[in-house]
């Protein structure tokens, strides 16, 4: 006997958007003391990506959370699922510690959120999924991904992914049967 099946979708979307730009008098000088503390950085001849962060130590501890947006597909003909979420990834490289920052505000700045293209000048955890059938990157409007950098260097980064992974069912009790799925994370 076939399970009825039954599907509402119900599609309401409202999309307000205000945005609102300032600029002071500071903010070239500022924009420019930013733009040289980035390069500073990451120059080529005190920064080197490709090596760790305190290399020759311990290794690197990667702090690793995932929020769940949503289980898009379970297959139970291709024994895998579809997760879709953002993974949050933290470690410290020293190499990019700037301290505190004094601009002439108010305030002093203390953390840098910068575009994620700048991640490209980093060296980054090579974390992978194991399990992994496919997966992607969400681009659309722009990568979905977000890069903060501490003053004590501690590297704060988020990326939007949607990942297919397999799942090994056992189906002997079906339609009664419960399953395990998971998402295997190394690096």
């Amino acid at each position: 006997m076939a399970r009825p099946f039954t599907l509402i979708v119900l599609l309401s979307a409202h999309l307000c958007l205000h945005v609102v730009v300032t600029q002071d008098e500071d903010s070239h000088i500022n924009t420019q003391l930013l733009s040289s503390v980035l390069d500073r950085l990451t120059n080529r001849t005190t920064y080197d990506k490709r090596l760790r962060p305190r290399y020759g130590e311990k290794p690197v501890d990667v702090g690793i959370t995932i929020h769940v947006s949503s289980i898009s597909a379970v297959s139970e003909v291709d024994m895998d699922f579809t997760l879709d979420f953002y993974m949050r990834q933290t470690w410290q490289d020293p190499r990019l510690a700037f301290g505190s920052l004094d601009l002439g505000l108010s305030k002093e700045i203390d953390s840098l959120t910068v575009g994620v293209d700048y991640l490209d000048r980093l060296w980054k955890p090579d974390t992978f999924f194991p399990n992994e059938k496919k997966s992607f990157f969400h681009l659309a409007t722009t990568h979905n991904s977000f890069l903060r950098i501490e003053g004590d260097g501690t590297v704060y980064t988020s990326q939007r992914l949607t990942v297919t992974a397999t799942c090994p069912m056992d189906l002997k009790l079906f339609p009664m049967d419960s399953q395990h799925c998971k998402l295997e994370i190394e690096s």
